[in-house]
């Protein structure tokens, strides 16, 4: 009975803490953040979308391996977990690693086909391997998902950035 009691204390503590940590995270206090993803890891070392949000954090900071290995961690706790595939795919991006960043948004909407932002970075991803072209139709389908999701923000900047890729476009195509 009291074994009972500690482990939801526990799962309550966790709750909070990672309540705590998503303050930070969004006050851009991304050290405290790691400490209380690191504290609700410790509480309950099974949440994959802590270590995937630890690793967000340690990203903001620029602290590239240890956001890798959160990353990592969280799709070894829970592979279903298409934001951790997401996260992995921005930080190939951020390298420079276009194919890499491309194998894990595919990775990501296999597991969350409306995972709209993904398809846009897999979009800027095709973009910088093949060409002008070759981000527009995953930026097509992002827009209608956003649309479709009432997100009509994200839908108008999707729409935008495929003006702005087709006017470019055009214009490359008028220089000799």
């Amino acid at each position: 009975m009291l074994e009972q009691q500690d482990s939801a204390n526990a799962i309550m503590n966790t709750g909070d803490i990672l309540l705590s940590a998503k303050a930070k995270y969004k006050q851009g206090d991304y050290q405290g953040a790691i400490a209380e993803y690191t504290l609700a890891i410790q509480f309950s070392p099974n949440i994959a979308l802590a270590f995937s949000c630890r690793g967000d954090a340690y990203y903001k900071l620029g602290q590239e391996e240890p956001a890798m290995a959160d990353y990592n961690h969280a799709v070894e706790i829970n592979p279903t977990l298409a934001i951790a595939y997401y996260r992995r795919g921005n930080l190939h991006y951020s390298a420079k690693k276009y194919d890499l960043a491309v194998a894990e948004y595919n990775l990501a909407i296999e597991r969350k086909p409306d995972f709209a932002i993904a398809y846009v970075n897999r979009g800027c991803a095709n973009r910088e391997l093949y060409g002008d072209r070759e981000g527009v139709s995953d930026w097509q389908l992002a827009a209608k998902l956003f649309e479709a999701q009432g997100n009509l923000a994200q839908h108008q900047y999707v729409m935008d950035l495929i003006d702005l890729n087709t006017s470019i476009d055009t214009l490359s195509g008028m220089l000799f």
